[in-house]
């Protein structure tokens, strides 16, 4: 039986009653915690409850739960775990509340459905009542995914004219810059006035730079001496002080879309004393003589990062963060286990080290130990019949075909009734389901893709034309996470399409994992 029949086998779903005694697992999201629309979580936790209650499933404690808005499901990171638990099998029902909660993007939306179902899961969205890709429910759903996308399209056209519409007559979007506050104008409308509260913080701190002998971090220790606080409470830093200086709100203009193509620069109905204005334009004048240019200065390179985020300490478990070290006029790239002001404390040593010196004992302790066996793929095809079978109950099994057997013989001789019969039948394959559990989806296609990366990686690790943007790519593509205890690597943890491939690495003699001594590691 090949990968695609065993798959289709498994997505049995097509009636609700078919639902009963499976896993399910709920998903809510909403644009904000407290959105009024008639999707709150709440109420999208309570209708998947009721609809699992109601068909019998047996639901599980997961709840992906997010708040973010948008067509795009790249930044919803409890939309990505749904897919990664999906592929190892954790749930076989996913639950929603409306199709507008699974997306508002019918492109994507339609890709994340057939991905589930390679996986013989099914989704349900249970208040509009659709069984996600059955015959019955196709045409509604696909009128359904268009209009939260319509819906979205239209949102997003509406509030962006509204804003453009704003600026154009000299409002100001968002909340008010420190030393003014937010004033009704009318039912609809808002200006911003200037605050007698904040505006003494503001000419402090202009008046502190304005001589140009103060550096914004000094003048953000000056305004916490003096007692000011943010709008939110919190003690003045150098960047806030930064965004005062780079918002021309104080020279009474507004700045929609800065840096972009339609960026556009008005003048705004807001009321600017002159002291102020004339303070931040001499502020200006400072920050340009320090740059030792009038034009700004030029934005410095990107920089990358191979093992950022991916490399965690094996005591405390967090991750590595890049950052770059001036010495010398000559950049160094290096991963720091603590930033500055963090909080944590470890006593890993040293808390941080050269990109190089990490790299080098990764191609010297881990690169040579990538390397497949001839028969990697007969190795997981073997493992995955081992496990199949394993899986069966054979004992059960039979006893059930038999029970289904005589069903139908009562049924023929007119000994139950069509009702009946469909009862009977229903519990039995329910039951016959359940002796026979489903098995995790295999993409070999995906495997072989893999493997061509993995057997690759070295020669491509070392090559002088790979940059380390490619090598920060491969590490998060195949990798969970990298250990290392203060300089020495100590563990690696592949993600889980890649789990088979390193099995069948330790499981070979020949080319498999082999303990080291430790050893002092000098690039």
């Amino acid at each position: 039986m090949t990968t695609k029949t065993k798959v289709r086998n498994m997505n049995r779903v097509k009636t609700f009653e078919d639902l009963r005694g499976l896993r399910a697992e709920g998903y809510i999201r909403d644009s904000t915690p407290d959105q009024r629309d008639g999707y709150g979580p709440d109420i999208q936790r309570h209708n998947e409850e009721r609809f699992a209650q109601s068909y019998g499933l047996i639901f599980g404690d997961r709840w992906y739960t997010e708040f973010v808005s948008g067509r795009s499901a790249s930044k919803r990171y409890e939309f990505q775990q749904v897919l990664e638990d999906a592929r190892l099998d954790l749930f076989d029902v996913l639950l929603v509340d409306h199709t507008s909660r699974f997306g508002r993007n019918q492109k994507e939306c339609i890709r994340y459905k057939e991905e589930l179902t390679r996986f013989g899961k099914t989704v349900i969205f249970v208040s509009q009542g659709i069984i996600s890709g059955s015959d019955q429910d196709f045409l509604s759903e696909r009128i359904h995914e268009t209009l939260d996308e319509q819906y979205s399209r239209d949102l997003s056209r509406y509030v962006s004219e509204g804003l453009k519409q704003k600026v154009e007559d000299g409002l100001h979007i968002g909340l008010a810059p420190l030393g003014y506050k937010s004033e009704l104008k009318s039912a609809h409308q808002e200006r911003k006035v200037p605050d007698p509260v904040t505006m003494p913080a503001l000419l402090t701190a202009l008046q502190d730079y304005a001589p140009g002998k103060l550096s914004y971090r000094e003048v953000a220790e000056h305004l916490n001496i003096l007692g000011y606080r943010t709008r939110k409470g919190n003690l003045f830093t150098e960047h806030t002080i930064m965004d005062i200086f780079n918002n021309r709100f104080y020279e009474g203009k507004l700045v929609y879309h800065k840096g972009l193509p339609d960026e556009k620069i008005v003048d705004g109905s807001h009321e600017v004393s002159p002291e102020v204005r004339e303070l931040w334009l001499r502020c200006q004048q400072v920050k340009a003589e320090r740059r030792n240019s009038t034009r700004g200065q030029p934005r410095g390179p990107d920089r990358h990062f191979p093992f950022s985020k991916v490399l965690r300490c094996q005591r405390c478990h967090q991750p590595y963060y890049g950052e770059t070290v001036y010495n010398s006029g000559n950049a160094k790239l290096r991963l720091s286990h603590e930033r500055k002001n963090s909080g944590r404390n470890c006593d890993a040593w040293p808390r941080s080290q050269s990109v190089e010196a990490i790299s080098w004992q990764f191609q010297d302790r881990v690169l040579p130990h990538l390397v497949l066996p001839d028969t990697w793929k007969s190795m997981i095809l073997e493992a995955t019949q081992r496990e199949d079978e394993v899986q069966i109950n054979v004992n059960e099994i039979p006893r059930i075909q038999r029970a289904l057997e005589n069903l139908r013989k009562q049924h023929l001789w007119g000994d139950l009734s069509d009702k009946a019969y469909c009862q009977e039948r229903v519990a039995l394959e329910r039951q016959m389901k359940l002796a026979s559990p489903p098995t995790q989806a295999r993409n070999l296609p995906n495997i072989q893709r893999a493997a061509e990366l993995l057997n690759n990686m070295p020669a491509l690790w070392s090559h002088s034309g790979v940059t380390d943007e490619q090598r920060e790519s491969f590490l998060r593509e195949i990798f969970a996470q990298i250990t290392i205890d203060g300089k020495q690597i100590t563990a690696i943890e592949p993600k889980s399409s890649y789990t088979p491939l390193f099995a069948t690495m330790a499981l070979n003699p020949e080319s498999g994992y082999c303990k080291t001594e430790p050893s002092v590691l000098t690039p």
